[in-house]
C-alpha cells in the first residue's frame, strides 16, 4: 500500500519532518479512476414506464377579486405547492389593481400547506411595503388550525383584527 506509515517514516529529514509537501498529500490522496467506469451503461427508461409531468394543474383552486377598499379575495380549494405559483400571482395582481389594503377569504379552503402559507405571507409582506396591509377573513378550520399552529395568527389577523407584520 503507497501512502503507510512505514513509508512516510522513512523519508524523514534531518529535522524529524517527513519532507512530503503538501501537493505531494494531495496527489496521494487523489481518486482514481475506477477500474469499471469504461463499462457503466447509460440509464435507459422501459416504454411501459413514463417520467413523471413536470408540470402542474391548479384545477382544485378557485380565486375570485372583488374590488372595493379593501379588496377581497375569496379563495375555495386546495392551495398547495401545485396551486401557489397560481394564487401569489393574483394575489400580487389584486393588490396592484385595488391598492394594498386586503382581505383575504378562506372560508372554501379545504387544505392548506406551507406553500400556502408562504403565499399569504408574501402577500402581506408586498401589501404592508406598499402602506397596506392583509387579512385573513372567515378561514375554514382547516385553514386556521394551520396557521395558528405555526404562530402566525398575529400576522394573518383574522375578522376585523388588524394585521401587524
Amino acid at each position: 500500500m503507497t501512502g503507510s506509515m512505514a513509508d512516510l517514516e522513512g523519508n524523514r529529514d534531518a529535522q524529524g519532518r517527513n519532507g512530503m509537501g503538501l501537493g505531494s498529500w494531495r496527489r496521494r490522496l487523489e481518486p482514481t479512476a475506477p477500474a469499471h467506469e469504461g463499462l457503466i451503461m447509460p440509464l435507459t427508461r422501459s416504454p411501459a414506464r413514463q417520467p413523471a409531468s413536470a408540470s402542474f394543474d391548479a384545477v382544485d383552486l378557485h380565486v375570485g377579486i372583488h374590488p372595493g377598499v379593501p379588496a377581497v379575495a375569496e379563495i375555495s380549494g386546495e392551495i398547495d405547492i401545485a396551486s401557489a405559483p397560481r394564487l401569489r400571482e393574483t394575489l400580487l395582481m389584486a393588490i396592484r389593481r385595488h391598492g394594498p389594503a386586503i382581505c383575504v377569504d378562506l372560508q372554501g379552503v379545504t387544505f392548506l400547506d406551507c406553500s400556502g402559507i408562504n403565499v399569504l405571507l408574501a402577500t402581506a409582506r408586498r401589501a404592508w411595503l406598499e402602506g397596506g396591509w392583509l387579512r385573513v377573513v372567515r378561514p375554514s378550520a382547516q385553514a386556521w388550525r394551520v396557521v395558528t399552529l405555526l404562530g402566525l395568527q398575529d400576522v394573518l389577523a383574522r375578522d376585523g383584527e388588524r394585521a401587524e407584520t
